[in-house]
């Protein structure tokens, strides 16, 4: 690896809906997963996503739904108790406006 390249953490706290994005690419990539095989994978897990939808959530394209979050992860293969800061991240990123929560911000491309 060169100097030049840049690491970013697949940590989801404290960030932006861009940043939160990054971190799912960079996760995907620890996890030696391309975008086929995420959604190959989250079927075979039971919470099917398409490929577009894993393209949408690794480039920050919109706001995410939270079981699309999930299938995701399924889909990298993390286990459901390193799930939890990923989904608690995704809570302060995108609040639900419908528990008293802001509305949803618009990512920034």
């Amino acid at each position: 690896m060169s100097a030049a390249t840049t690491l970013v953490p697949s940590d989801p706290t404290g960030v932006t809906p861009v940043e939160y994005a990054r971190r799912l690419r960079a996760l995907m990539r620890e996890r030696g997963r391309s975008l086929d095989s995420v959604a190959r994978r989250s079927r075979d897990a039971g919470t099917p996503i398409s490929r577009a939808t894993v393209h949408n959530l690794v480039t920050g394209s919109g706001v995410p739904r939270r079981d699309s979050v999930v299938a995701f992860l399924r889909g990298c293969g993390v286990p459901a108790r390193e799930q939890i800061p990923w989904l608690i991240a995704f809570g302060r990123v995108y609040p639900d406006p419908g528990f008293g929560g802001a509305r949803r911000p618009t990512p920034v491309h």
